[in-house]
C-alpha cells in the first residue's frame, strides 16, 4: 500500500509538471544553464505578492500604453509568443471563457493583457494578427509587444519562466498570472486549458474586495450582490441569483400573514368577546 501511494503521488506530480511547464526554462531571458521544475515552479510561485514595475507597451495599433493604465482593477496577464506552434493559442482560447461572467462581474470589472515575449517577432501588426485569428472579442483585452528589457523585467516580476531554443522558438512556462488593483500578483494558474472556475475564482475574489470595500450603501448592495454570486456548473459561469433572499423574503411574509391571522381570529374568538362584555 505504502509503494502504492508513493507511485501514485510520484505519478500525480509528473502530471501536473508535464501540464505546467511543457519544457524547463528561466525567468531572466536567455541564459545559459536549465532549471529544474521544481526551480521554476518556486520562482513563479515566489512572485506572488510582489508589485509590478510601471512598463510601457505598444498595442495593436502601435500606441504606446502603460501598465499603470490598468491600476484600479483586476489584471489577468498572459505571455505568449505569436509563432508559438500549439500552446500559446490553446491557452489564449481557453482566457477567451471570462467573457462568460461579464455579466456577473460587470463588463469593466477587470482587464486581460496578452503580451508578446518574442521581441523580435511579436510586433503590434503580428499581435493583432495573433488576437484575430484567435476571434478574440472580449471588452478590456489587449494584445501588447515591448522592448527586450521591458519584457525581461516583467517577466522577472511576473516569476515567468522562458528561454529560446535551437530551432528558433521558445520552451516557456505555461502560467496565467492574476494582478490585484494594486498592480501585485495576487494567484498563478497553470496549463494551458482549465474549467471555467479555475479561471474564474481569482476574479470573483478580487472584485469584490474592491467592490466591498466602497462605503456607504454601495458597499453594502456589493456584499449582498457578492453573497448572491454563484457558480453555474451547467453554464459554466458565475451568475447572480436572489434566490436566497427571494426565499427569506416569502418566508417573513408568510410569517407575518400567519401572524396577523391568528391576532384577527384570536380578537375575534368567542370568550374573548364574553369576556369584554363581563
Amino acid at each position: 500500500m505504502q509503494i502504492m501511494r508513493h507511485y501514485l503521488i510520484k505519478l500525480s506530480c509528473a502530471i501536473f509538471l508535464s501540464i505546467a511547464f511543457p519544457a524547463l526554462a528561466h525567468a531572466q531571458g536567455p541564459v545559459t544553464n536549465i532549471l529544474d521544475e521544481k526551480e521554476i515552479l518556486r520562482i513563479s510561485q515566489a512572485a506572488i505578492g510582489h508589485q509590478l514595475g510601471d512598463y510601457t507597451f505598444l498595442d495593436r495599433s502601435g500606441r504606446a500604453v502603460r501598465l499603470s493604465d490598468y491600476r484600479g482593477k483586476p489584471l489577468v496577464i498572459s505571455m505568449i509568443y505569436t509563432h508559438c506552434p500549439f500552446v500559446c493559442a490553446t491557452t489564449t482560447r481557453s482566457l477567451s471563457a471570462l467573457k462568460l461572467s461579464q455579466s456577473a462581474f460587470g463588463e469593466d470589472s477587470f482587464g486581460v493583457l496578452t503580451v508578446g515575449f518574442d521581441t523580435e517577432n511579436d510586433t503590434p501588426e503580428a499581435m493583432d494578427d495573433f488576437a484575430k485569428r484567435m476571434g478574440i472579442d472580449l471588452t478590456n483585452w489587449e494584445f501588447v509587444s515591448s522592448d527586450t528589457e521591458t519584457i525581461e523585467k516583467l517577466s522577472k516580476d511576473l516569476g515567468f519562466v522562458f528561454y529560446p531554443t535551437d530551432e528558433g522558438g521558445f520552451n516557456h512556462i505555461t502560467q496565467t498570472t492574476f494582478v490585484d488593483g494594486q498592480g501585485k500578483v495576487y494567484r498563478q494558474i497553470y496549463g494551458e486549458e482549465f474549467n471555467n472556475k479555475t479561471l474564474l475564482e481569482p476574479l470573483r475574489e478580487m472584485i469584490y474586495n474592491i467592490k466591498t470595500a466602497e462605503p456607504g450603501l454601495a458597499g453594502f448592495s456589493n456584499k449582498v450582490k457578492l453573497f448572491c454570486t454563484e457558480y453555474n456548473e451547467r453554464t459554466g459561469k458565475y451568475e447572480v441569483s436572489y434566490s436566497y433572499f427571494y426565499a427569506i423574503g416569502g418566508s417573513v411574509l408568510i410569517s407575518l400573514l400567519i401572524t396577523w391571522w391568528l391576532v384577527v381570529e384570536f380578537r375575534r374568538s368567542p370568550k374573548r368577546s364574553h369576556r369584554e362584555h363581563d
